[in-house]
C-alpha cells in the first residue's frame, strides 16, 4: 500500500521547514514585519498544500476502477422506468398526462 502522504513533494517539505523557522522567530522575536509575513506565508503555503491534495486525489478518483456512480442516495429513473397510471381503463405513459389525471 503506497504512503496516503504521497502528495507531499521535496518543494512541501523545505516549506513547511521554512514555515516552521519563521513561525519560531516571530515567536521569539518583537519584529511585526516577521509576524505579518509569517502569517502571509501560512496562507499562501496553505492554498499551495490544499491544491496539491486536492490535484492528487482527483488522479486517483480519475484512475479508480470503481467510480461513485452519483454522490447522493437517491436512484434517477428515467422515463421507461417511472411506472404507468391507469385511468379510465387507459394506461397513461406521458408523465404530463399522468400529472393531469
Amino acid at each position: 500500500m503506497k504512503d496516503k502522504n504521497d502528495w507531499i513533494t521535496q518543494g512541501t517539505q523545505i516549506s513547511c521547514k521554512q514555515k516552521i523557522s519563521l513561525y519560531a522567530f516571530t515567536m521569539y522575536g518583537n519584529d511585526p514585519k516577521a509576524k505579518v509575513q509569517c502569517i502571509e506565508y501560512c496562507k499562501i503555503l496553505r492554498e499551495i498544500i490544499q491544491e496539491l491534495m486536492l490535484q492528487h486525489y482527483s488522479g486517483l478518483v480519475a484512475k479508480s476502477n470503481s467510480k461513485m456512480k452519483t454522490w447522493t442516495t437517491g436512484k434517477v429513473h428515467s422515463v421507461e422506468q417511472v411506472p404507468n397510471l391507469l385511468v379510465n381503463d387507459e394506461k397513461l405513459k406521458d408523465p404530463k398526462n399522468m400529472a393531469n389525471a
